[in-house]
């Protein structure tokens, strides 16, 4: 009787074995089937990504195709993202063509413009670069030729992982990968991105503020009303109360630093981990913004806002920044003109002396000097967070600084420094002083619009 009994048993588990083998591995077969077949009718060639970058929420990838295409016959040309289930997603692309009619791409100029990776539908795309073409063949009728080319990554960057800004108490998860695949014994290449709804981790947040100094560097000083003001505690002040209002939008906010007493910072301490300028990445944040306070060695008569910007995003997030705490907060627009694009908008990229200088400090201190340009960033919380994007360039060579473990990382995040006003002009610094909550209220409102709260 045991015996028939361990028999049965032994059936059964045999049985159930086999139907988990067959269920796994036929279902993965299904999705590699499935690939398959969405590769099939790609071009033999591809094309071949040269760069891509996630920069706050956006991709932006660059690329070319190593075959004639002649521009003439171009009718249009997309990015495509196509889902097994024949889903499709598409956005047009930039394009130029070479003295030899090689075909170059990109999604754009501009490092926070591109594909806003917030905004994709869920689901488990493969990416294309689609040509439609005039058909110059009279043998047929079709007026046009559609061309879908399978993406192969030439970078030495591999996977990424990205979760997309808290909307309603909601997120999702976006892993981008590349990988390839034979079929019809040719090797196809391809880029693929996975988007479903997930619960945000713990150490993942949405913005960092950073409050400008801290501990032994203490910022600008004055004296108002026979009381003596540091930049390190006015900003600090702003950024708890800037975080519990962006919190009630829902978004999860995290502080480079939270008090004053316990910080010892000095100010080569930026870089290393949980650095002020290390910490947005760390934290996987999409935006940051540095508070500051302006200060000059005169007496000025009026202030106002600066918002410093990369030279190579859209100012239009810095541009509604500064017009909305100009508005809420019943400021002005700094009087400053150097490095100004739009009134409280400025680009500030290192000049030809301030490199000429680098390079020879770096020379008297016995190291290779950085690959500063014209179009790099000048200040370190504007530049050093968004990696390779922003010419972050603080890798530990100069030994009186850390290295920034993300310096050449192709995930950055948005950042942006903010002067609230001049501590040198009484009216402006008053008014800083009295009206924290309109300043606030201001960078909320620009947050809840610009991010569809």
């Amino acid at each position: 009787m045991i015996k028939i009994k361990n028999i049965i048993i032994l059936i059964i588990t045999v049985t159930l074995i086999g139907y988990c083998i067959y269920y796994f591995v036929g279902r993965e077969s299904k999705t590699v089937k499935l690939t398959k077949k969405l590769l099939y009718n790609t071009s033999e060639k591809f094309a071949e990504i040269d760069k891509y970058i996630v920069y706050g929420t956006h991709l932006n990838i660059e690329g070319k195709i190593d075959e004639k295409i002649y521009e003439d016959n171009i009718i249009s040309a997309e990015l495509v993202f196509k889902s097994v289930e024949d889903k499709m997603q598409s956005f047009e692309i930039e394009y130029e063509m070479s003295n030899d009619d090689k075909f170059t791409f990109y999604t754009s100029e501009n490092i926070n413009d591109g594909i806003n990776l917030d905004n994709l539908k869920n689901g488990n795309y493969y990416v294309f670069i689609k040509i439609k073409q005039k058909n110059l063949n009279t043998n047929t009728d079709d007026e046009e030729i559609v061309t879908y080319y399978s993406l192969k990554n030439k970078t030495k960057y591999n996977n990424i992982e990205y979760y997309t800004i808290t909307k309603q108490n909601k997120n999702n998860k976006i892993d981008i990968a590349f990988d390839n695949l034979v079929v019809d014994d040719l090797k196809k290449y391809y880029m693929n991105i996975k988007i479903e709804e997930t619960k945000l981790p713990e150490n993942v947040y949405d913005i960092v503020i950073d409050p400008g100094h801290g501990g032994k560097d203490g910022g600008a000083v004055t004296k108002y009303n026979g009381k003596e003001y540091a930049e390190k505690d006015i900003t600090l002040d702003y950024a708890k109360d800037l975080k519990k209002s962006l919190e009630k939008l829902g978004l999860k906010i995290k502080l480079t630093r939270d008090g004053n007493n316990e910080e010892e910072l000095g100010i080569y301490d930026m870089y290393g981990k949980g650095g002020r300028a290390v910490i947005p990445n760390e934290v996987k944040a999409k935006y940051t913004l540095s508070l500051h306070l302006n200060s000059a060695e005169y007496k000025m008569n009026k202030g106002g806002i600066e918002i410093y910007a990369p030279s190579n995003a859209r100012l239009e997030f810095a541009k509604l920044l500064s017009d909305n705490i100009v508005e809420y907060a019943k400021t002005n627009y700094s009087p400053n003109v150097t490095a100004r694009v739009y009134d409280g908008v400025y680009v500030r990229n290192f000049s030809y002396y301030e490199i000429q200088s680098s390079a020879n400090s770096a020379k008297e201190s016995g190291y290779e000097p950085y690959n500063i340009t014209a179009d790099t960033p000048y200040l370190f919380m504007v530049r050093e967070p968004g990696g390779l994007a922003t010419n972050a360039y603080v890798d530990g060579r100069n030994k009186l600084y850390g290295k920034n473990p993300y310096y050449n990382s192709n995930i950055g995040v948005e950042s942006y420094l903010l002067e609230l006003g001049f501590m040198n002009s009484t009216s402006d610094f008053e008014n800083v002083l009295n009206n924290k909550k309109l300043y606030i209220e201001g960078i909320k409102e620009t947050f809840k619009n610009y991010l569809d709260l």
